[in-house]
Order: structure tokens, then C-alpha cells, then sequence
């Protein structure tokens, strides 16, 4: 299956971390990456979502886009704050067998699942979306195929920013 993790987009820093809404920025970039994936996410069949406001509303963006008619998911697994223990739970009980899968969440949640499956530490802008193929929850099982952010189609690794400093 494919597993496609978008990261929420830009948020109103004013609010309450759980109330946080996405700013006007972040809902075009939202409807950006996904208008310019939708083919590669019209294979969805799920959608889990962290239950936090912003998440929830950059998955609204994504499936109205995708013209989605199924549920989405809150997990708690995938708020901010999880642990490597809850992650690897969430991607235990995922169905592997019946097509992809678009997950949203936050930084911390999303860099840790990608680790987890791949073993890569990937950098996940705000508003961007990554492509993972993988056909168990087994540690390094998944391979990424693409990222898309904002202007970059480039798989933006943690160490291709370390190696700067």
C-alpha cells in the first residue's frame, strides 16, 4: 500500500495549541499539495487524523478535494506529544490490505512514523506531503517515493540540513 502522510498546514499562532486554526496560508497550501498530488491520492480509501482543529481541517481541504466519501479517523495515537511505542501501535493496526492511506498530523508525530517505517529522519514542512510504500508495520519496511512541499519535489533529510552547521 501506499501511505501518505501530509503535514497540517500553516496555523494562526494566537489560539490554544488544541483550537489552533489554519491561517489563510495555510489552506492554500494545503489545496495546493493536493490539488498537485490528486492523482497520486485518488487510490485513498482511508484518512486518519490527529483530532487536533488544524489537522481536521487540512484533511476537510484534502477530501473534498479527493471527492472522498468515506470517514475520517481521529487517532490519538497521532496527536502532538506521542510517543514511539503509541506511533508504532498506530501503524500496527493500519490495514495494509485495502488500499492507500492518507494520514495528517504534526511534526514530532509525522518525523517519528516516517523513522519508524523507512528509517529515515525526513524533515516535513507545514503544508507538505510524503509518499512511503510499504506493505507491513515492520521497522524499516517502507521506502519513500516522493515528497512534495510547497516548491520542492526534493526528499528533504534531516542530516542534508546538519551537514550545513
Amino acid at each position: 500500500m501506499k501511505l501518505f502522510i501530509l503535514r497540517h498546514g500553516m496555523t494562526a499562532a494566537s489560539d490554544a495549541d488544541e483550537r489552533r486554526e489554519l491561517s489563510e496560508k495555510g489552506i492554500e497550501e494545503v489545496e495546493k499539495i493536493v490539488r498537485l498530488r490528486r492523482d497520486d491520492l485518488l487510490g485513498v480509501t482511508r484518512i486518519y487524523s490527529s483530532p487536533m482543529k488544524r489537522v481536521k481541517q487540512t484533511l476537510q481541504i484534502a477530501a473534498r478535494i479527493l471527492d472522498f466519501q468515506g470517514q475520517i479517523i481521529d487517532s490519538e495515537y497521532l496527536t502532538t506529544g506521542s510517543r514511539l511505542n503509541e506511533i508504532i501501535n498506530f501503524a500496527s493496526e493500519l490495514d495494509f490490505d485495502v488500499g492507500d492511506t492518507l494520514v495528517s498530523s504534526h511534526q514530532s508525530c509525522t518525523s517519528i512514523l516516517v523513522l519508524w517505517l523507512t528509517g529515515e529522519d525526513i524533515l516535513i514542512p507545514n503544508g507538505s506531503l510524503l509518499a512511503i510504500d510499504v506493505e507491513q508495520p515492520v521497522q524499516g519496511a517502507g521506502k519513500i517515493l516522493w515528497q512534495q512541499s510547497q516548491n520542492s519535489s526534493d526528499i528533504k533529510r534531516a542530516t542534508d540540513f546538519v551537514d550545513q552547521f
